[in-house]
């Protein structure tokens, strides 16, 4: 039984995600986001009458399983974070795909896909400001300041100082902390057991933080953009060559893999965001970074 959504109930759920996430935040140079997938029906389909209270599952990345646990569990709508499709597809392969299998599942069963991805990253209040409060644990008191790398141009930018949007964060601290205690404080927000570091520093708990740059995902392209001299590059994923260049110039680096970093954005604060404007929406159980450590 199909579970699709009205076009309305689909746009009204697009509403509040673009409320907190406008999409012209997002970086359409190169990410693919937006409605990926859009089974709604028109308003006097029967259909759309059999969903009542859509279920909206929120993901990082789009997985087969995750599409499972999405048909599984009665889902409308699935906000994937990452792009579902990623750069783009020229024609469903199925036996080839695990992807196109997923897609072709979730239009049977009437399941409608949002990507916001970089608009997440660039949105005051999203991803990269999570992982900026992460790094004092309970503390915020002491960010000094908290501004982003690479601004988003002004003309999409409504509401908010030109320093609050864009992609990437420059956090400036009241006082230094050891990369020691940096460290175990994105352990806990991040809920991981694990990150590598690189430090020119034997005992880490001698490394002094005072100001980081920060990144969720991958930092590479980011980071490129910075204008000031920092002392920690915190990020999910860096080259070999660029984790080395950091070291040898005496900085620290924290590496989390990638989707570590933005998981438990969904957790803490998105899932919270949405609910607040009356989405019903759950987090995926299913969904996981593809690396672990063993």
């Amino acid at each position: 039984m199909s579970r699709a959504l009205s076009r309305t109930q689909l746009q009204s759920i697009i509403k509040v995600i673009t409320k907190h996430f406008p999409a012209s935040y997002a970086d359409s140079a190169w990410d693919n986001t937006g409605l990926l997938i859009d089974c709604s029906v028109d308003e006097g389909g029967s259909s759309s009458a059999r969903v009542t209270y859509p279920l909206v599952l929120l993901t990082v990345d789009l997985t087969y399983s995750v599409a499972q646990e999405a048909i599984e569990k009665g889902c409308s709508a699935i906000l994937a974070y990452h792009p579902f499709i990623f750069p783009s597809w020229k024609n469903l392969s199925p036996t080839h795909n695990p992807q196109h299998k997923s897609a072709i599942e979730l239009i049977q069963e009437g399941i409608s896909v949002y990507c916001p991805h970089t608009a997440v990253d660039a949105a005051k209040g999203g991803v990269n400001d999570w992982l900026a409060y992460g790094l004092t644990g309970e503390n915020r008191q002491l960010i000094q300041s908290n501004d982003t790398i690479e601004p988003v141009k002004s003309d999409l930018v409504n509401g908010e100082a030109k320093n609050e949007v864009g992609y990437g964060r420059l956090v400036k601290l009241n006082k230094s902390l050891s990369l020691e205690q940096i460290v175990q404080n994105v352990k806990k927000s991040l809920g991981i057991e694990h990150v590598q570091i690189a430090s020119p520093l034997a005992q880490i708990s001698k490394h002094s933080i005072k100001t980081i740059a920060l990144c969720a995902g991958s930092g590479s392209g980011v980071f490129k953009s910075l204008k000031e001299d920092v002392d920690l590059y915190y990020t999910g994923e860096l080259s070999h060559h660029e984790v080395l260049k950091y070291k040898e110039m005496g900085k620290a680096v924290i590496i989390c893999n990638h989707s570590n970093t933005e998981r438990g954005y969904l957790r803490d604060e998105m899932s919270k965001l949405l609910s607040s404007d009356g989405i019903n929406c759950i987090v995926s159980e299913t969904d996981a970074d593809p690396l672990r450590v063993v």
